[in-house]
């Protein structure tokens, strides 16, 4: 049995089946994703769409299946939905790249939206004090 807190990256391996600690089956792996377990949507209890599971709920890997410190029940709570963890994405650009998310180069958040009529997306004006010290400089 292995402690989910020393848990190596890669030992838990898509397709496993996740199980609740009361025994019954809550999803299947899809993936690990950043402090997450993508859950399949092909499995039945995803009802066609991806979950996203805390890795924090794992108590263990044993007999090939994850095995939750949660029943089914509240795990299937504690799963968030493709939705919410886009939107969550959206608005944490760091957590989207802990998740594999490519990092656009673009403006986020209010930066990215613009101000209301001005029809270009805003930006910080570079200060030669903010220059040097992005860049090591003194001034």
């Amino acid at each position: 049995m292995a402690d989910a807190r020393n848990l190596e990256r890669g030992e838990i391996q898509d397709h496993m089946p996740v199980m609740g600690s009361d025994g019954h089956h809550v999803g299947t792996v899809d993936a690990v994703a950043g402090e997450y377990l993508k859950l399949a949507a092909s499995d039945p209890a995803g009802g066609g769409r991806h979950r996203f599971l805390p890795l924090g709920l794992v108590r263990d890997l044993e007999d090939g299946a994850v095995h939750l410190r949660a029943p089914a029940a509240k795990a299937a709570e504690a799963c968030i939905s493709e939705e919410e963890m886009a939107r969550r994405l959206r608005l944490d650009p760091e957590a989207a790249r802990a998740l594999g998310a490519e990092d656009t180069g673009r403006p986020h958040g209010s930066r990215g939206r613009g101000r209301k009529g001005s029809g270009r997306a805003t930006t910080d004006k570079v200060t030669p004090a903010r220059r040097a010290a992005s860049t090591g400089r003194q001034v």
